[in-house]
């Protein structure tokens, strides 16, 4: 509750309520006088899944329109206050928000006006460089203090169930001022740092009224006894010891699920989805922590302790849902704070999990708490954020058909695996990619021995060899067979590659007529020589297959030719589609899935002659719905901002056209998102969208090292355009009719 004298007077419409929205830094206020009626409206969440989730940071928001303002002031910081019955020394704060959006109305008279508060900006920020400048081991206590220090942003003063916990470094960042050097992480999101924080605690975050970050926890909702029926609703019987608001009397419109989300009973961390981490309490309301990045390199009696501290902060939230709720707006009530509804057939009890407050004087809130009668078993996981590189973690993952030991080792780069099935044994060993050094490791099984004690069969392996040793030798496959008299067996094809110059490729056994005879041999361009020394297959005049002829003049069907000059067809290695060239000069893909470049690989331009087509056979579509129906498209217009603007690549001529991420955010304040307009594209990227590595890197280095990618689809916007137009046709021809009927009346008034 804030400021809960003021509470009373909230309840009651009547009261006087002047709200001042001040631009902090300059003498800028926006007053009563100045806000559009019915515009203004805040948006509070504490958790917003549809089942609870312990660690959620959400952002709030405040929007509204005003009149008569002194311009844009996009970026800026705004502080909102309002008085009450004109008590000016204790006024309600309504927070500290940074304005996000501000767009003028179509005539130009206001602005409508979006901000944030200060957790938008923490879950946004990439906290890499601060991570990698950690000290390690801390206390959770100096690792939060240190990460609110680096984000300039204060907290409220509490302490945490696992404060005490040893924090290590359990993530892979590394610092580097080559830009060019791809890490092991190329982000770490605040985001995932305060997730990780609020979840190993058992609470929520929240930016409050002051602006400071806030640990939110679900307390116990003291559920006192009620008197009788008959003598409902003397206020003055409630007994005083229940910790709940009461909104009986305030809500207009209330609808609640049919059970109560029961208390957490049981409490799970692990550090992955295989490890069996550690539980505590007993079976029954199951609650799961998995993936947390500050645990991962915890021992079994290490998440014991920690669980056990977490499970008495957990165990508390017991509550019945919302599924909405319309009632007199109160901004005392805050986010977490128990509240009662006393309805006509029961009570009931639950917690504030999101509102959005709308209006100034005549104020009304809608109030929502979604959640499940019990937890789902995957429910909490951050591994979705990032991917945890462990310091030190073993892990044991058994079942009926399978057990597998794993052990990690992130200062040595190290780790091995082994595993056992009903049919096969595995071992492994492994370094990191990148890591210096050789790894000196091995492993011996041996199958059996003779009557004299003697080994028989052994399979020993080491770092740099693997040997196999016994009397007689099998191998039995689909594509390769070894039999015991020494015969060799190969399906389809023979690659031999060289690991030196010099090397020779040496034929055992040849055919009844005393000849090598090898088939299937696969042979890299120049590889082969004739008796003179002259390559073979570098200009074959009659490849009709060739793989790699340069000068194939007559290689008509050589589909897979990568450098063929004459060739009929152009197609990647493996790839089922290709790109032929027919025989009146067009250039036909083998199916509608063929692009012409990609995204994060375009081309830098094109000419044609004819146009370009567009497949647009009503044949083709489904779902119809006119444009003009729907007003979102028309406010979307009007947000729309042509831009002039030079390429970084090409600065030498202008261009007009549209901001990606303008576009984004005009289809945001519409509520239209990219399954509705085709005509923006925000792509993230990864290196398996690359054919190289060194082409991965490129495209991180030019995008300033973000791996997404916003691109415009321009004829998208045609449509859009003719809507608009055919809708101020109208307008127009409506004007005209109302215009020429005004001129008659006139002309039979100035006749009479």
């Amino acid at each position: 509750m804030i400021n809960s004298n003021l509470k009373e007077k909230y309840w009651d419409s009547a009261t006087d309520k002047q709200m001042v929205i001040s631009v902090v830094g300059t003498n800028q206020k926006i007053d009563n006088s100045m806000l559009e009626i019915g515009t203004f409206a805040l948006e509070e969440s504490l958790c917003s899944e549809s089942e609870l989730k312990f660690g959620a940071c959400e952002a709030n928001c405040v929007k509204f329109t005003a009149r008569n303002t002194a311009g844009n002031i996009i970026g800026k910081t705004i502080s909102i206050e309002e008085t009450i019955d004109g008590d000016a020394e204790n006024p309600m704060p309504y927070g500290v928000f940074k304005v996000a959006s501000d767009v003028p109305t179509a005539d130009r008279t206001k602005r409508q006006i979006t901000a944030y508060d200060a957790m938008y900006d923490i879950i946004n920020t990439d906290v890499k460089s601060w991570y990698a400048g950690l000290s390690f081991p801390m206390t959770l206590k100096q690792f939060r203090n240190s990460f609110f220090a680096y984000l300039g942003i204060a907290q409220v003063e509490t302490s945490l169930a696992n404060d005490s916990m040893t924090v290590n470094k359990t993530i892979v960042a590394t610092q580097t001022d080559d830009s060019s050097v791809v890490t092991e992480e190329s982000a770490i999101s605040g985001k995932t740092v305060i997730t990780a924080i609020c979840e190993i605690n058992g609470c929520f975050g929240n930016i409050n009224r002051e602006g400071k970050f806030e640990y939110v926890f679900l307390k116990a909702i003291t559920s006192a006894l009620y008197p009788a029926e008959d003598l409902f609703p003397s206020d003055n019987l409630f007994p005083s010891d229940a910790n709940t608001e009461s909104m009986t009397g305030h809500y207009i419109t209330f609808d609640y699920e049919d059970f109560k989300s029961k208390a957490i009973t049981q409490l799970e961390i692990k550090t992955s989805e295989d490890n069996a981490g550690a539980i505590v309490g007993t079976a029954g309301n199951n609650y799961s922590i998995t993936g947390n990045f500050l645990v991962s390199d915890k021992t079994g009696a290490e998440l014991e302790q920690i669980a056990n501290n977490l499970l008495t902060v957990m165990k508390q939230a017991a509550y019945t849902p919302i599924k909405s709720c319309t009632c007199v707006g109160n901004p005392c009530l805050t986010l977490g704070e128990p509240i009662r509804f006393n309805t006509t057939r029961e009570i009931v009890e639950t917690y504030l999990l999101q509102r959005t407050l709308t209006g100034v004087q005549s104020k009304r809130d809608s109030i929502s708490a979604q959640g499940t009668q019990t937890h789902s078993a995957k429910v909490n996981s951050i591994r979705d954020t990032i991917e945890s590189v462990q310091r030190r973690t073993s892990k044991l993952e058994r079942n009926a058909d399978h057990l597998q030991s794993t052990y990690e080792d992130l200062e040595e780069q190290t780790n091995t695996k082994f595993e056992q099935t009903t049919k096969s044994i595995s071992a492994e060993v492994n370094r990191a990619q990148k890591a210096e050094g050789q790894l000196d490791a091995s492993l011996e099984l041996k199958l059996g021995r003779d009557e004299n004690d003697q080994v028989i069969s052994m399979i020993n392996a080491s770092a740099d060899q693997i040997m196999l040793r016994g009397n007689r030798l099998v191998v039995e496959s689909n594509n390769f067979m070894l039999d015991k008299d020494g015969r060799v067996t190969i399906i389809d094809s023979l690659n031999f590659n060289s690991t030196a110059l010099g090397d020779n490729l040496t034929i055992i056994g040849l055919d009844g007529r005393g000849r090598p005879m090898l088939q299937n041999m696969r042979v890299d361009l120049g590889s082969v020589t004739d008796q003179d020394g002259v390559a073979i297959g570098d200009h074959a005049s009659t490849a009709d297959h060739a793989t790699t002829a340069d000068s194939a003049t007559t290689a008509e069907s050589a589909r897979q030719c990568i450098m063929a000059s004459t060739a009929h067809y152009l197609q990647g290695i493996g790839l089922s589609d290709y790109v032929r060239i027919s025989d009146n000069g067009n250039l036909i893909p083998s199916s509608s899935s063929v692009y012409c470049g990609t995204t994060p690989n375009p081309f830098a331009g094109g000419y044609s002659s004819g146009g370009w087509k567009t497949t647009s056979d009503r044949r083709k579509k489904k779902d119809f719905r006119k444009l003009l129906e729907d007003d979102r498209f028309e406010r979307f217009f009007e947000l729309l901002q042509p831009m002039e603007y030079r390429l970084i690549e090409n600065d030498d001529k202008m261009h007009i056209g549209f901001v990606a991420q303008d576009v984004e955010q005009a289809m945001k304040c519409c509520d239209i998102s990219e399954n509705e307009f085709y005509g923006l594209e925000h792509a993230e990227f990864s290196e398996k969208d690359f054919e190289s590595n060194e082409e991965w890197e490129k495209f991180l280095e030019q995008n300033g090292g973000a791996n997404d990618m916003y691109t415009l689809c321009y004829q998208e916007f045609i449509a859009l355009n003719t809507a608009m137009i055919q809708k101020l046709q109208n307008r127009c021809s409506d004007f005209e009719q109302r215009l020429s009927a005004l001129e008659r009346s006139v002309s039979h008034a100035e006749n009479l």
